[in-house]
């Protein structure tokens, strides 16, 4: 979110600086913020950049000294930022999400390569290889983030990320949408900026093996707003001069309101009443709860053991009990990194995060709360608490060893 704000105010400080040349400063600074805000802008940016000093460049050239001093400006505050990610964390980040972390178009070479009379043959490496592959890949996935049903019925598959039975965007937007961009092909100046802006947005993410994915595309929603909105307009007036009788003007318009209140109201009930229960292992609901049975009856234990089935609960337990970051950063023990290069906290303090074993865990870990799920935790076990989903699903059931 963050990042997407420090997008849009660039822009438009870019804009205004073609007129008054003072806010290039402006815009630059904007643009390095969102640079430090989010991995996704880190491509999105210097391409959205690239873009606006391509399509604005005579008024770019008239200006070039504040457009210089402005660049140069952003790459000194950019250094600190620049050496992070040439260490071991950004690496580490970029091959554990990255496309070429998915081994799906490396097992299709061999797959197509073996369908060849001569797998080792010049026409079985020409056709199938990384580059058309993985290619193909990235050019799926970041077709996914313009289809349908990712926009407009079921979004993200990341139920974290998601509505139940809601797409990214209201189902209204299908109409106003499509009204703008025909109204765009017909007037076919001054677009430039939206369209490419709508076209860069999902790079990052179709260079994941997660995707559509709606976070790393989340600049998206800026240009599909304006086209919206233009289209809003567009459809407006035109339904002004082609239909003459208020009276069937303004039952349109009705129509139009009904629809989009009952949209909006659809989304609203969906998020409040359905999303918790239909999606509560994504919320990482009940972590504070149990936190807060924790501070109130954990002192007499020498160790808790907490479950890691809902990803990594320490970073809640971090914020929940409001733990002092110097104290976490100099006792903590962090899990080897996985196949995809991400590691977490295993332990703090008294609290150990790990999958349960019960038979195993209990005499590992005498005088101790164990903390698991329901298939984790035996029936005939000391069960002293149980914390449920909205739904009525046990969460967490804990057991005085």
């Amino acid at each position: 979110n963050a990042a997407t704000f420090f997008i849009t105010v660039g822009v438009w400080l870019f804009l205004k600086a073609l007129k008054k040349p003072k806010f290039f400063i402006l815009s630059s600074l904007f643009f390095v913020l969102a640079l430090y805000s989010y991995h996704a802008a880190r491509v999105i940016v210097p391409l959205l950049g690239l873009s606006l000093l391509f399509i604005y460049r005579e008024k770019v050239k008239k200006n070039f000294r504040a457009v210089a001093t402005a660049l140069l400006l952003g790459l000194v505050l950019l250094a600190p930022l620049v050496k992070d990610l040439t260490g071991p964390a950004g690496m580490a980040r970029a091959s554990g999400v990255g496309l070429f972390a998915d081994p799906g178009p490396c097992n299709r070479i061999n797959e197509q390569r073996g369908e060849h009379a001569d797998f080792q043959g010049l026409p079985a490496k020409f056709f199938h290889n990384k580059a058309v592959n993985y290619g193909l890949a990235f050019l799926e996935n970041w077709g996914g983030h313009f289809w349908g049903e990712f926009l407009f019925l079921s979004g993200d598959e990341i139920q974290r990320n998601k509505v139940p039975e809601t797409g990214q965007l209201y189902l209204f937007d299908i109409i106003f949408i499509i009204a703008g961009l025909v109204f765009i092909a017909k007037k076919s100046t001054n677009w430039a900026l939206v369209l490419v802006w709508l076209v860069v947005s999902p790079t990052v993410a179709a260079l994941t093996f997660q995707s559509p994915h709606a976070l790393r595309a989340q600049s998206m929603v800026i240009p599909l707003m304006i086209i919206s909105a233009y289209g809003l307009i567009s459809l407006s007036r035109w339904l002004h001069n082609v239909v003459s009788k208020k009276i069937l003007l303004d039952f349109v318009f009705l129509l139009f309101l009904v629809f989009v209140s009952w949209n909006f109201g659809r989304y609203l009930h969906m998020y409040w009443v359905h999303m918790v229960k239909e999606y509560p292992f994504s919320s990482q609901y009940g972590v504070k709860e149990l936190v807060s049975y924790l501070t109130e009856n954990g002192e007499r234990y020498e160790k808790i053991i907490v479950t890691d089935r809902y990803d990594q609960p320490y970073i809640l337990f971090l914020f929940y009990l409001k733990y002092p970051p110097e104290e976490f950063q100099k006792d903590h023990e962090l899990a080897p990194r996985d196949k995809f290069g991400f590691s977490t906290a295993r332990s703090f303090d008294k609290y150990q995060f790990q999958a349960i074993d019960f038979d195993t865990t209990r005499p590992e870990y005498p005088n101790s709360l164990i903390i698991g799920t329901d298939e984790e935790i035996p029936d005939e076990a000391n069960i002293i608490k149980r914390i449920y989903f909205p739904n009525g699903d046990s969460v967490f059931e804990i057991v005085a060893n």
